[in-house]
């Protein structure tokens, strides 16, 4: 890799946040954005990564959960990993394996303890029945994900949820940094790119 094209990568990863609702991020060299493969989405409190439910899971309304990262890009069975994920203008994290968008459960789904899992991208804004999309995300500081129309945040089922399969849900964020209760939040995560 060149060094501009480093460079490059590395504001494009600074920029992610902004990425997330449509703004543009000039660089350099544009194929230094084309030579990311998508990014892992990582727990800080658990150093485990989003994972969909299955080996791999690429069905509509497969269940995202936690799992040990698959950063060589390949499950323990050898399949490619559907861990790796990009963010796409208006603010949609798509899933790399399957084109599909996480999403929450409902039609739209806004409450807390609401299940997030894999569907078809609502890339108009609009769901199939002309709801105002659930699909929306913005990556906020401390390395938060938190829901567009909701407000609501990525959690992880647990008080603090950090156990592989523990599955992921809509909650109240907790930017704080720790839970109702005092523990640490298992909210916060990291992005990762992968190459």
């Amino acid at each position: 890799m060149k060094p501009n094209s480093r460079k490059c990568t590395a504001i494009a990863v600074g920029f992610v946040g902004s990425l997330l609702w449509g703004a543009t991020c000039v660089v350099e060299n544009q194929n230094a954005i084309a030579q990311v493969g998508g990014f892992f989405i990582i727990n800080e409190l658990s150093n485990k990564c989003i994972d969909v439910v299955g080996d791999p899971g690429t069905a509509n309304r497969a269940r995202l959960e936690l799992f040990d990262c698959e950063l060589s890009g390949f499950t323990g069975t050898g399949r490619i990993t559907d861990q790796k994920w990009e963010f796409i203008r208006g603010g949609f994290i798509r899933n790399k394996l399957s084109n599909k968008c996480i999403d929450v459960a409902g039609n739209p789904g806004t409450a807390n303890r609401a299940r997030l899992e894999l569907f078809d991208c609502e890339l108009s804004g609009f769901s199939s029945s002309g709801n105002t999309t659930d699909q929306r995300w913005e990556f906020i500081g401390a390395g938060f994900l938190r829901n567009g129309l909701s407000n609501k945040c990525i959690d992880v089922v647990g008080n603090p949820g950090t156990a592989n399969r523990a599955r992921l849900e809509l909650f109240d964020c907790e930017l704080s940094g720790f839970t109702g209760t005092s523990a640490r939040s298992d909210q916060r995560c990291r992005l990762q790119p992968s190459f």
